[in-house]
């Protein structure tokens, strides 16, 4: 009975399917309408709109409308300005920062978690690290280090690692230890508790971890680009602020959100819906 029920149901989809396409192969009307409603492109809509309004009620040297700004992306960043080269050489740097902010912040915070000694030992450096501002850090790298790419790394991991240490130290204190004394009575092994109930539980935190330490590396190498180094898109929005065009100035910067909103839909937000397919959404 399951297999007639199944044809049942997987022929009902593609009727459904072919039913939201005209009969010459394009989308329908109800299909269009549906996409146009959507809330992320109704909020992206929203945005132009105000940013032709505001450009509207300023001097155009100023704030310039997006159609403006959008020619300029095309034809003098993409088409002149070495745009890969400058994209390439800042997503190095946010990675390789990125990358060690994260392995020490995750160190770090398990051990923070699981030990008493170690949590007391390390919380003023968690801290420290929180509260002294980005800006000093990018600051300190350009004096140690001078125009050198290991300037907006070293300011990343500075900056980044606390804030993974943080997501980690809770989600260790978070594993439902009641859960493990049970498995531990049903005599599972220690590996099987480790991979089933810790790193689990962990999930959730490690890639929140991904998600803020990510976000966060990008602003602290582009800051640190800015005061210390000769190309990226950092350096690429400080030269064309020095030159008095605004223009590029926020071609470069909306290039620099469009890159992170590639990486936060197709990498970030996949990796999280394969790894997390057994948590339940709450529906409010």
């Amino acid at each position: 009975m399951k297999e007639p029920t199944n044809l049942i149901v997987r022929q009902s989809q593609t009727a459904l399917e072919r039913a939201e396409r005209q009969s010459d192969g394009r989308p329908s009307k109800r299909a269009i309408k549906k996409a146009l409603l959507h809330p992320k492109v109704m909020g992206i809509v929203l945005l132009f709109v105000i940013w032709e309004i505001a450009s509207l009620l300023t001097p155009a040297n100023l704030l310039p409308p997006p159609y403006v700004v959008i020619r300029e992306i095309v034809v003098r960043v993409i088409l002149r300005e070495g745009f890969i080269v400058h994209v390439t050489v800042t997503l190095s740097r946010i990675l390789i920062g990125f990358t060690i902010s994260y392995v020490i912040g995750m160190s770090m915070g398990v051990i923070m978690g699981a030990k008493k000694f170690w949590e007391e030992f390390f919380t003023d450096y968690v801290i420290i690290g929180l509260t002294i501002p980005s800006l000093a850090w990018a600051v300190i790298g350009v004096l140690w280090f001078g125009l050198k790419p290991l300037t907006p790394v070293f300011a990343t991991v500075m900056i980044t690692f606390p804030y993974v240490a943080v997501n980690f130290w809770e989600g260790v204190k978070a594993v439902d230890k009641d859960l493990v004394d049970m498995a531990r009575a049903f005599d599972v092994s220690k590996k099987r508790i480790i991979r089933h109930i810790h790193i689990s539980s962990l999930l959730p935190y490690s890639l929140a971890a991904v998600r803020i330490g990510f976000s966060i590396s990008w602003k602290i190498v582009i800051v640190g680009e800015v005061f210390g180094a000769s190309s990226g898109i950092g350096y690429m929005i400080y030269y064309w602020y020095h030159m008095f065009n605004m223009r590029l100035v926020l071609a470069w910067l909306l290039l620099f959100t469009l890159c992170m909103l590639v990486l936060e839909y197709f990498v970030i937000k996949k990796l999280e819906r394969r790894l997390l397919v057994w948590r339940p959404q709450a529906i409010l």
